[in-house]
């Protein structure tokens, strides 16, 4: 059997590669909902409430696993005790929230070993409907980011700040 999933359009998950996918929480129920799924040893992470799982019938396994991880650490170690051939992690930003800049850097790099080290033998994907700065540390690590939503427009200053930084300009 082949080992790997296809979420169409659009992406291909394959072993030995970290991937991010930033899609429409149903894009990754339609992912989940693959008949593959039942057959590989698989985990999803989750963070409180799944955004995703409540969408999919349920899956009758006995290879297909569930778990909440409360905190950024219970997150980490279950990654790194994870024997499963897909690993699939529903990012919640609500993992990071509360830690400083310097504290939450230092853990999203335990995170990224752990999930590259699981992907060395499997696939992975770390999941969110949208970016953030924390995933932002995965994604820049990951062989690859997957955007099945339109990318946002970068940020640009409103009238009144381009206006004052004119003003500025024009004084200096």
């Amino acid at each position: 059997m082949t080992l790997r999933l296809w979420c169409r359009p659009g992406a291909t998950f394959e072993p030995g590669r970290l991937k991010v996918l930033i899609a429409p929480p149903d894009r990754m129920a339609s992912l989940l909902a693959l008949p593959e799924i039942g057959s590989f040893h698989t985990l999803y992470l989750f963070h409180g409430y799944s955004e995703v799982l409540f969408r999919v019938p349920p899956i009758r396994s006995e290879h297909f696993e569930t778990e909440v991880c409360e905190r950024l650490d219970d997150m980490i170690a279950a990654v790194s005790r994870s024997y499963h051939t897909v690993l699939m992690v529903e990012w919640s930003p609500v993992l990071a929230a509360g830690l400083d800049a310097e504290e939450r850097g230092r853990r999203m790099s335990r995170l990224v070993r752990a999930l590259r080290r699981r992907a060395a033998d499997g696939i992975v994907i770390a999941y969110a409907p949208a970016m953030d700065g924390a995933l932002q540390h995965v994604s820049l690590e990951a062989d690859q980011t997957v955007w099945l939503v339109p990318e946002p427009a970068p940020v640009r200053p409103t009238v009144a700040v381009a206006a004052r930084a004119k003003g500025q300009r024009t004084l200096v």
